[in-house]
């Protein structure tokens, strides 16, 4: 009977977790999952750490500040995120847009963030829109050349149909 399941699904063969290993292990999942992607941190870090550097010297980063970073930059999302929230609400809305998180900036007195996150915003969205016209352009071309072939199609069924009338 070793190789039976308990009711919550694990082995008997395993240890029992205890009620604290239990939370502890859900507190571990639970912030493996709001954790950011460590590549992009660190790209970020490097390239910005690249810019920033005296003659152009490569600056290392150990372990424990890229730890350090990720954390930091999880927590000011959070944050920017609960006071956008806020902003939202008072306007009575439940969709938070981008004017929400450009206030809440203002809010929690980074003021120097929302014109450069206002002109990368209008540049995505310049971006987006050419791209749609792309789009839109590419399917109203497609239609115009389904319409075309199934033209001819349609005169020859119209065709067909006459001489049956005539027979």
């Amino acid at each position: 009977m070793a190789g039976e399941t308990g009711e919550g699904g694990g082995s008997h063969s395993q240890p029992e977790k205890q009620p604290g290993q239990a939370a502890a292990a859900a507190s571990m999942a639970e912030a493996e999952v709001e954790e950011l992607p460590k590549a992009i941190v660190r790209r970020l870090v490097k390239e910005k750490l690249a810019q920033v550097a005296a003659g152009g010297a490569e600056v290392i980063v150990n372990k424990d500040a890229m730890s350090a970073f990720t954390e930091s930059a999880r927590i000011f999302i959070h944050y920017l995120s609960a006071t956008a929230n806020d902003m939202c609400k008072e306007s009575k809305r439940q969709t938070i847009n981008a004017d929400d998180v450009l206030k809440a900036l203002d809010e929690m007195e980074f003021p120097e963030f929302v014109e450069p996150l206002n002109t990368s915003l209008q540049e995505f969205r310049n971006k987006n829109a050419a791209r749609r016209s792309e789009t839109t352009q590419k399917k109203a071309e497609k239609r115009r050349k389904i319409d075309k072939e199934s033209l001819p199609q349609e005169q020859n069924d119209a065709a067909d149909n006459g001489k049956t009338d005539e027979d």
